[in-house]
């Protein structure tokens, strides 16, 4: 009886302890994507378009860095948006369209967050 509670209790550790460090891994892509796609508009904003096109090119060259591991702990169709998002964003940004690339770029942020929000650690998305 001892030795099953000790085995179930060290399972629910390492489960946890998987949770955890996917969530954690989750929340920094994210948090990163989130930074450079702030920082990508306010330079829009700010029309400083050539740092525009370099944060652009590093938010891409960030997503498809950690799209590997963003297809084993999120939904295919929510990071393919995404990706599709940030592609646009990019176009309008090369064909000088700000205000569709200001659009697109929220479109990005609200996917951005929709992914944190649907595979966050709660009891809620369990189910």
């Amino acid at each position: 009886m001892k030795r099953t509670l000790i085995l179930t209790l060290a399972v629910l550790a390492a489960a946890l302890a998987v949770c955890w460090a996917s969530q954690a891994a989750l929340d920094g892509a994210v948090d990163e994507a989130q930074r450079l796609q702030s920082l990508a508009v306010l330079a829009v904003e700010e029309q400083r378009f050539s740092d525009a096109k370099s944060l652009m090119v590093a938010l891409a060259e960030h997503w498809a860095g950690q799209a590997t591991l963003m297809e084993m702990l999120a939904s295919h169709d929510a990071l393919h948006d995404v990706d599709a998002a940030i592609a646009e964003a990019q176009i309008c940004l090369e064909c000088a369209d700000h205000d569709d690339f200001l659009r697109t770029m929220s479109t990005v942020r609200a996917g951005l967050e929709h992914l944190k929000d649907e595979e966050a650690l709660r009891l809620a998305n369990l189910y």
